[in-house]
C-alpha cells in the first residue's frame, strides 16, 4: 500500500469517511497501521492512557517524540501525526523548534490545539514546510476538570467564535481540524464551510471524518471511559485473567 499523503487526506473530503485512531507504541503503531484507517495520531492522550496523567498538559516533547520514533519503526504507510504537547508552541520559535523534533522523529504532520489566536503560528510552521492539523471545540490541554468536558456550540456566541477560529486557522494553512466536542449542528456547519476535512470526536456524524482513543476502543483502561469513547471490546479485563491465570497456574504447580 502506498503512503498516504496530506494531498490524499484533503481528496477525502465529501468523497470518503476518513478515520484516525491514536497510537502510542511499536505495538499499537503496528495494530492500527494494518487497519484500513488512513491516519495515526501520536496523541497526547498518551498522558492519561499510559503514564498515569489526570489529564494531557503534563505530557512533555520528550515523551511525543519517544512514542513517535516506536511507531515509526513499524513502517508506517498511513499519514502519522503527532501532537504538540500543552505549551509547547508558544512562540514561532518554540513551535518550530519543536514541530521540526516530531517530524525529525517520524511524524508526518503535527496537531496543535486552539483557534484564531494560534493563527500566526500555525501560518508560521506551514511557511517553514510543517504540515499542521488543527483542534478547536474541547481543548484538552486547557482542561483541568473532568466537569469541563461538555458539549459546546449550542449560543450563538459560541457558534460564532469556533467558526470564525474555523476559518481563521483555515486560512493559515491547516489541512485538517478536528473538532471536539463540537455540537453535531455546529459541526456540519463548519463542514460544510470549510474546503479541508473535519475529524470529529463526540461531535456528531457530519463530519468528514471520525478520531478515537486506541485504548478506549479496544476497551483497555483501569479508568472508566469517557462516555464519548467508542467501545468494541474488553481486553483490560481479558488481560488481567490471563495474568492472573498464569500466577495460579505457577502456584499450583509449585512444590
Amino acid at each position: 500500500m502506498d503512503k498516504i499523503s496530506v494531498q490524499k487526506i484533503i481528496s477525502l473530503k465529501n468523497a470518503n469517511k476518513i478515520t484516525m485512531i491514536t497510537a502510542y507504541d511499536y505495538v499499537s503503531g503496528h495494530i492500527v497501521n494494518n487497519s484500513n484507517a488512513e491516519m495515526i495520531l501520536v496523541g497526547d492522550s498518551l498522558g492519561t492512557t499510559t503514564l498515569g496523567f489526570d489529564f494531557t498538559n503534563s505530557v512533555k516533547i520528550e515523551d511525543i517524540v519517544r512514542a513517535t520514533e516506536s511507531i515509526s519503526r513499524v513502517g508506517i504507510n498511513k499519514l502519522l501525526v503527532s501532537d504538540m504537547p500543552y505549551k509547547t508552541y508558544e512562540t514561532k520559535n518554540s513551535a518550530l523548534e519543536n514541530a521540526s523534533l516530531l517530524i525529525n522523529s517520524g511524524a508526518d504532520a503535527v496537531k496543535l490545539e486552539g483557534g484564531r489566536e494560534k493563527s500566526e503560528i500555525i501560518n508560521y510552521l506551514v511557511k517553514n514546510n510543517i504540515q499542521v492539523m488543527g483542534h478547536i471545540g474541547i481543548k484538552p490541554q486547557s482542561v483541568n476538570n473532568i466537569s469541563d468536558y461538555k458539549i459546546i456550540g449550542k449560543n450563538k456566541e459560541e457558534q460564532d467564535n469556533l467558526l470564525e477560529d474555523a476559518k481563521s486557522i483555515e486560512s493559515s494553512g491547516v489541512f485538517s481540524i478536528v473538532l471536539e466536542l463540537v455540537d453535531s449542528k455546529l459541526s456540519k456547519r463548519i463542514t460544510k464551510n470549510l474546503s479541508i476535512p473535519t475529524i470529529g470526536i463526540s461531535s456528531g456524524k457530519s463530519t468528514d471524518g471520525q478520531v478515537q482513543v486506541y485504548n478506549d476502543l479496544i476497551g483497555y483502561s483501569p479508568k472508566k471511559l469517557p462516555k464519548h469513547a467508542k467501545v468494541f471490546d474488553n481486553l483490560f479485563e481479558k488481560a488481567q485473567k490471563s495474568i492472573n491465570a498464569f500466577v495460579e497456574e505457577s502456584k499450583r504447580n509449585f512444590k
